[in-house]
């Protein structure tokens, strides 16, 4: 599917649902595996479920949600056929809480999983773990450092592969620190993308008739971005300069003051990188299909944060808490199960996946999760408006807010913060004082948020995360892309 228009795209998906549906023999009935009754008394096959998470991809670089350059005819083609959330916001704007959340259901201060140096308490129930209680085969594949097992993000996974080309393979224990002792800690210039496909597409040619839930993380569009020449020439075929994508957050010629065409160019690098990146989901889905399980997949395309350009002063990300690293993409594919070209304008978190997921699965939802089951958005039916809760307390910050659909305010401390009106300033160009009726209903909504996640981190019984130390590969990866100031930090 690689390099073909959106049009394409989406008739080859739409024929490959409906082809492989109809080639389906039904399930023979059997309490003991994989069928559960339907609403209506209908025994039907437990669906399987494909969770991808783009690392560092904004929502608002992708067609679907009005971009112009054709970065993501695969993505845009997955949204016409099923959902897309307009308003999907990330718990903060780097990886590692992010995906806690994403896994657990909970929101940063509740998981805990806030800072460097930390792992995941192996006392929370992941969503992996759950599925694989309800029978399913559960299998993870990742390309970012922040994924690997020594944080805790393994948990509940049978099987749990990196797809890094300079930190080892991923299975746990002595062989792996060995291995990634012996291994160039590298930079983050990798490509890993094709690697994940043949990875994936090799342990689906193993799989059993019972439902899988497979997590795909794909990490090219984070920064360095080295997209091949071909993709480049694409977004920006006319550029004479010599700027290129490596080094972002230690190039000195990248700074907020730089010249306007080569803020342009390293925008069009990281355009050039989401298309390579769609043409790896195309392969993706391609290799479903041939496994003969797409028709019986739902398929959930996400974001772990986005990415600044400067918009507020900032490069990357893990810096602010701005909607260019806070809104994520958001779309729920699955023609039969969930209507098609719908866009849903409520606001939503990571955190409403997994419970999400377990509600469409037919799977009972664990005690302490705080995001919602989206099921009713799904199906056209109202549910209460939730804002969201998003935090950033790395390497010593401090900065929550709340968003709604319409205002932002953002803190840090005991400082006075910012308050925006999204309706008439969406760019958060123009900070607010925070006063009147309105401004101290978002104050004590996001007060009232924050206690809520602090009582709930309480009554977990366990701290939540908990220390872990750096294989040295690895910290040297996290040093190399600048998440770590180096040896000690």
């Amino acid at each position: 599917m690689a390099g073909m228009s959106r049009g394409v795209v989406r008739l080859t998906l739409a024929a490959a649902w409906l082809l492989s549906a109809m080639a389906c023999d039904p399930p023979a009935a059997d309490p003991e595996s994989t069928f559960r009754k339907s609403g209506g008394g209908d025994r039907t096959r437990a669906p399987d479920i494909v969770l991808v998470s783009i690392d560092s991809l904004r929502a608002d670089h992708l067609g679907c949600y009005g971009y112009e350059p054709e970065t993501s005819p695969t993505l845009d083609a997955l949204a016409e056929l099923g959902a897309r959330f307009e308003n999907a916001m990330s718990t903060t704007s780097w990886t590692l809480p992010s995906h806690a959340a994403l896994f657990t259901g909970m929101f940063d201060t509740t998981h805990g999983l806030v800072d460097n140096g930390l792992r995941l308490h192996p006392g929370h129930t992941t969503l992996a773990e759950t599925l694989r209680g309800a029978g399913y085969q559960t299998a993870g594949f990742f390309g970012g450092p922040y994924l690997h097992p020594t944080f805790g993000l393994g948990q509940g996974f049978d099987f749990y592969r990196s797809c890094m080309t300079r930190i080892a393979s991923d299975v746990s224990g002595a062989d792996v620190r060995d291995a990634a002792r012996a291994e160039d800690g590298g930079a983050h210039a990798d490509v890993t993308g094709p690697e994940t496909v043949r990875a994936v597409s090799e342990w689906l040619d193993g799989v059993d008739e019972r439902p899988f839930f497979l997590f795909v993380h794909l990490w090219d569009v984070h920064y360095d971005y080295i997209a091949p020449p071909e993709y480049v020439q694409r977004f920006d075929p006319d550029y004479a300069g010599d700027l290129d994508g490596l080094d972002l957050m230690g190039n000195p010629r990248i700074h907020a003051g730089m010249a306007k065409r080569d803020l342009e160019h390293l925008i069009a690098l990281y355009d050039a990188e989401i298309r390579f990146t769609d043409d790896v989901m195309a392969q993706l889905l391609a290799a479903l299909e041939r496994a003969g399980r797409l028709a019986s997949s739902i398929v959930v395309v996400t974001a772990d944060h986005g990415e600044e350009f400067f918009e507020h002063g900032s490069r990357g990300h893990a810096q602010t808490l701005f909607d260019e690293v806070l809104r994520v993409p958001l779309l729920i594919s699955s023609p039969g199960r969930i209507p098609a070209g719908q866009v849903i304008e409520d606001p939503v978190q990571l955190v409403d996946v997994m419970p999400t997921l377990l509600g469409l699965a037919g799977v009972s939802i664990p005690a302490g999760v705080q995001g919602r089951d989206l099921t009713p958005l799904l199906m056209g039916e109202p549910l209460p408006t939730e804002p969201a809760l998003v935090e950033l307390r790395l390497d010593g910050r401090n900065v929550s807010g709340l968003r709604t659909r319409s205002e932002k305010l953002l803190t840090a401390g005991d400082q006075r913060g910012m308050w925006f009106d999204l309706n008439s300033d969406p760019r958060e160009r123009r900070a607010l004082r925070i006063q009147g009726q309105r401004a101290n209903r978002v104050r004590e909504g996001l007060d009232q948020k924050l206690e809520e996640a602090l009582a709930a981190r309480s009554e977990l019984g366990h701290p939540g995360a908990e220390e872990v130390g750096l294989m040295d590969a690895l910290r040297e990866r996290l040093e190399s892309l600048g998440y770590l100031e180096g040896p000690g930090s």
